[in-house]
């Protein structure tokens, strides 16, 4: 079993520690579940029904490495918070994230030394697409807006007088999370819309925080005090992927997240039979969101660990030793990684548990070497012959 923590962005963190505990208290003691800390993948090979993993772990009193043999891998490889610079972050302690406000409401903190003597109303300002939907990372987080709108009702509840600007580029709270953003609306929260060349710019004027942003309405610029400066980065894909990606023989998109098979047809399978896919490590998404597709990669994995056998396809390549002599093009061009070149003799040789029998192999051989079962060259001719 191959486990994942999902970053609880629309949960309390508290709540989040307290399930944590409750699951890893059931995890240590499941005797079906062998959890490993620490731990590092060295190798993986084989196919669906008879994989084997080599991981180490690098414990300092026992270092150990150990060889596991499963039938199918689920890749939950989950996300990481982007990294920014960006608006003073890391240069002033006002200038926070997200993940790190919600630390802060659920330790307490709020409104903290926001609320100067009592005097005046704490201000936040929110700043959405921080280092997100750019040409680094074209791509939207999802998780932002609804993050974002969910932390500034929790701020209007602990201090109902707070203001809070929520600076945006598109507001995107689809389905039953636009309620939220009507909620937010009707509780006096301001979103202020910006344009990709004129994001909000930020400096320190006399000790104090200055975010100047254009506000298209009124067609003038606005200078806001924050007490607080709240940025929502996006998500991005471990740099981990890579490295699993080519062990495991499985696509990755552009943004370094993993691809499924199909979108619709086949939306947490690999092209490669035994290997399925779920949560942050296919795309960003919501913690719902996460947990239903990694039901649907159980129910899949159930479907091959359920049978005592793995029947294999009919019309699967076959290779005439006589004729190959290794180049090893039809390795290179197999979909589904189900030929590999045996060594010493430098022949092709089919894994039949891999092989869906698409043809390329055959079609790519320059010495003819490679056939289908049941599509071989004089079955082809005769049939055409007979008609």
């Amino acid at each position: 079993i191959v486990l994942s923590w999902l970053p609880g962005f629309l949960i309390e963190n508290a709540a989040v520690k307290f399930m944590n505990l409750i699951l890893s208290t059931y995890l240590h003691s499941n005797p079906r579940i062998t959890l490993y800390t620490g731990a590092t993948i060295e190798k993986i090979q084989g196919y669906v029904g008879h994989f084997k993993t080599q991981i180490s772990t690098n414990h300092q009193a026992h270092p150990t490495n150990y060889e596991l043999e499963h039938g199918v891998v689920i890749v939950a490889t989950g996300a990481k918070e982007c990294e920014t610079n960006r608006y003073l972050y890391g240069q002033d302690e006002r200038v926070i994230t997200q993940h790190q406000l919600e630390e802060r409401v659920a330790e307490g903190q709020f409104p903290g030394d926001a609320q100067v003597d009592g005097m005046h109303a704490p201000t936040v300002v929110m700043i959405q697409c921080v280092d997100s939907r750019n040409e680094e990372r074209p791509y939207c987080s999802r998780i932002c807006c609804g993050q974002a709108i969910k932390n500034a009702l929790r701020l209007k509840e602990i201090a109902p007088e707070t203001n809070v600007f929520i600076l945006y580029r598109d507001i995107r709270t689809y389905g039953t999370k636009e309620l939220y953003y009507k909620k937010a609306r009707e509780k006096g929260i301001l979103f202020i819309h910006f344009e990709d060349e004129e994001e909000p710019t930020i400096q320190k004027r006399d000790g104090n925080l200055e975010v100047t942003v254009r506000d298209h309405v009124i067609g003038r610029e606005l200078l806001i005090r924050p007490d607080l400066l709240v940025l929502s980065v996006g998500l991005a894909a471990p740099e981990e992927n890579k490295v699993l990606a080519q062990m495991l023989k499985v696509p990755l998109n552009e943004d370094d997240f993993f691809l499924e098979a199909h979108v619709k047809l086949r939306p947490v399978d690999f092209a490669t039979e035994g290997i399925f896919v779920c949560g942050l490590a296919h795309y960003p998404k919501f913690v719902d969101e996460s947990i239903a597709q990694a039901k649907a990669a159980a129910g899949r994995a159930a479907t091959i660990l359920s049978k005592e056998g793995i029947e294999a396809e009919g019309k699967v390549a076959q290779v005439n030793e006589t004729r190959c002599f290794g180049c090893g093009l039809c390795a290179e061009v197999c979909p589904y990684q189900a030929i590999e070149i045996a060594e010493p003799e430098r022949i092709a040789s089919v894994n039949e548990a891999l092989c869906k029998g698409c043809g390329v192999c055959s079609a790519s051989c320059r010495t003819g070497a490679i056939d289908l079962k049941g599509f071989q060259d004089d079955q082809i001719l005769a049939t055409l012959e007979a008609m």
